[in-house]
């Protein structure tokens, strides 16, 4: 089962270029653990008002204390931290790029070079679920990965974003 690829003839389809608005891209992470990763992602959030200010303390405490119940290293150099959050204003993802890798204790070892953070209100498990498909199937899938790391501005991994499918299929 890979990454589900856009199909042009379908204009229902939601890709992860619809989740990530351009803001809340960080085209290189130059930190070296997940607790700096994270909470640089999440300044981006912030900053977009995802998460009041006043409640960013709060909501990287949630995100930390969800990554101590799992790793969300999940393989094929793919990090995906998430909570959810009475604080979230709306679902908000943002991606990161790490040329080094962060090691997010992933099962098969490798480092995360791409790095997923969102957070979300408690109700939105629908869209929560749809994400963490498509980022299991992504790291499943040979290549996707490189697709997005040599990737130099943001334009070019919007194009790459583009093609990889999360539309809830009805479940």
């Amino acid at each position: 089962m890979g990454a589900k690829r856009r199909d042009s003839g379908r204009r229902d389809n939601r890709t992860l270029r619809d989740l990530v608005p351009t803001d809340l891209i960080v085209q290189r992470l130059y930190c070296t653990t997940p607790e700096e990763a994270i909470g640089e992602l999440l300044n981006a959030l912030t900053i977009q008002g995802v998460i009041d200010l006043s409640r960013e303390r709060e909501t990287l405490h949630a995100i930390l204390e969800r990554e101590k119940v799992a790793s969300t290293g999940i393989g094929g150099g793919i990090a995906m931290p998430h909570a959810k959050s009475k604080f979230a204003e709306r679902f908000g993802v943002a991606v990161g790029l790490s040329e080094d890798g962060i090691d997010f204790g992933a099962r098969d070892g490798q480092p995360a070079r791409v790095v997923f953070l969102w957070v979300c209100q408690p109700g939105q498990t629908k869209e929560h679920l749809a994400l963490m498909r498509a980022l299991a199937a992504m790291a499943q899938e040979d290549g996707e990965i490189d697709r997005l790391v040599p990737c130099r501005d943001r334009k070019q991994m919007l194009e790459v974003l583009g093609k990889i499918d999360v539309t809830e299929r009805g479940k």
